[in-house]
């Protein structure tokens, strides 16, 4: 395993580090953009970004968070290759972990690896997940019990404060399957889970929310969610081509965001989104122009 680490060009963009992963054979006669996306399948790109949390209380400013999402444990994502994955998460030495979902692809028997190599993970804040849509496709509690059983604190339409010389930070997570049911919550309709997800959180206070899909951005917007950290596209997993800041993928007929950092700022909704494109892949054990991400971001 090896770290290149590339210095910040003129343009102000942030230091970008690239790990290599260790490339997968391939054999047989393949197309020269097939194995192009298979090269970047292998390399997770290792970013750095600034956030400014609204009501971010000075003992949380300049605290780091590690962030990613859709691992996909199966027969894309082995157990050495998931060790490879804690192993750069923990080369961040951030103070936070958060983990948005898709632990898991399609099956029960990729639950173990998860649990016989997360444990591993290190983050002295502590270790945040909540549930994708794969979780519920393979079965979310059993899941959520063998990330517990490595000290991750999975939360389920619920929050928890993060204290520092007695001040706060809200984590907040909702479960994928009940995501959606923000627009009755802002509708002023019966939302009994994100009742829940919100249930103590001072209107004032600075949150995180994690939300493994990024569709219901503009809702959560209309909340007092600062940060919303999401995954579920994968940056696109096939990107055909950039135009200004819109990505080109089928991604993009299923959402307006698909990766990246976006903002709203007008009336009645003001809040801000990081989309990762993840670490794992679906249907094709293939990347193209859109390599996996982990992400640290520094609070502001």
């Amino acid at each position: 395993m090896s770290l290149e680490i590339e210095q910040p060009s003129n343009s102000g963009l942030t230091r970008r580090k690239f790990l290599h992963l260790g490339v997968l054979g391939v054999t047989g006669m393949a197309t020269v953009g097939c194995i192009a996306g298979i090269a970047t399948r292998n390399d997770i790109e290792l970013n750095e970004k600034t956030i400014k949390i609204p009501n971010l209380p000075d003992s949380f400013k300049g605290m780091t968070i590690t962030f990613t999402s859709d691992i996909h444990s199966g027969p894309y994502m082995s157990a050495d290759d998931l060790r490879e994955v804690v192993a750069a998460i923990n080369s961040l030495k951030s103070d936070v972990i958060m983990l948005p979902g898709d632990f898991v692809s399609m099956h029960r028997n990729e639950i173990p690896a998860i649990a016989e190599t997360f444990h591993e993970l290190r983050a002295p804040m502590g270790i945040f997940a909540t549930t994708g849509n794969h979780e519920f496709y393979v079965d979310a509690d059993m899941t959520s019990a063998a990330l517990e059983s490595c000290g991750i604190k999975v939360l389920r339409n619920e929050n928890i404060a993060l204290e520092r010389n007695g001040e706060k930070l809200y984590i907040l997570g909702v479960d994928d399957i009940d995501a959606d049911t923000i627009t009755n919550f802002v509708d002023g309709k019966t939302a009994s889970h994100i009742d829940e997800l919100f249930r103590g959180v001072p209107d004032t206070a600075a949150t995180i929310l994690l939300n493994h899909k990024p569709y219901r951005f503009d809702e959560y917007a209309m909340t007092n969610v600062g940060l919303m950290l999401s995954g579920h596209t994968h940056g696109g997993q096939i990107v055909f081509a950039r135009i200004g800041g819109e990505t080109i993928s089928l991604s993009r007929i299923a959402s307006k965001y698909v990766a990246g950092l976006y903002d709203i700022d007008e009336p009645g909704r003001k809040s801000q989104m990081y989309v990762s494109r993840g670490i794992g892949t679906v249907a094709l054990p293939m990347r193209f122009n859109c390599p996996p991400e982990i992400t640290q971001i520094t609070l502001a």
